[in-house]
């Protein structure tokens, strides 16, 4: 699936069988990595095609897809990616850090649709303020 959503739409052949040929290799290494205790930041390509602005989210459903808990896939979206962009006051929930928040339906520790998809998010609070 992952290798072949776009096909249709513009991107040249050579790129779409390359993808499909590693596709699988590539969820599989992910997984081995995170089984052996790596730790991944969650990133982004928002903004190259097909891969729009306020969808990145979708990334956490692929993490879970592979194996990671959805807690797991939470934190490396959050503390992890912020370690990685050394912004340590971002990220996590405590005193001294800044107030960034996503308040959505549901637990998404127990059902990661709950952050990664638009319909379940509630509220965005960026720096304290409600936007």
């Amino acid at each position: 699936m992952w290798g072949s959503l776009h096909a249709d739409q513009g991107i040249p052949a050579y790129a779409v069988e390359k993808s499909q040929r590693v596709a699988e290799r590539h969820r599989t290494s992910v997984k081995m990595y995170y089984d052996a205790g790596g730790r991944i930041a969650m990133g982004t390509d928002a903004g190259t095609p097909f891969n729009r602005h306020g969808e990145n989210a979708l990334e956490l459903e692929y993490m879970v897809d592979i194996g990671m808990s959805p807690l797991d896939a939470l934190v490396s979206g959050t503390s992890i990616a912020a370690d990685l962009l050394h912004e340590s006051e971002r990220g996590r929930i405590q005193s001294g850090c800044f107030a960034d928040l996503l308040v959505v339906n549901g637990d998404p520790s127990e059902a990661i649709t709950m952050a990664s998809r638009k319909e379940n998010h509630r509220l965005v609070v960026k720096n304290g303020v409600a936007i």
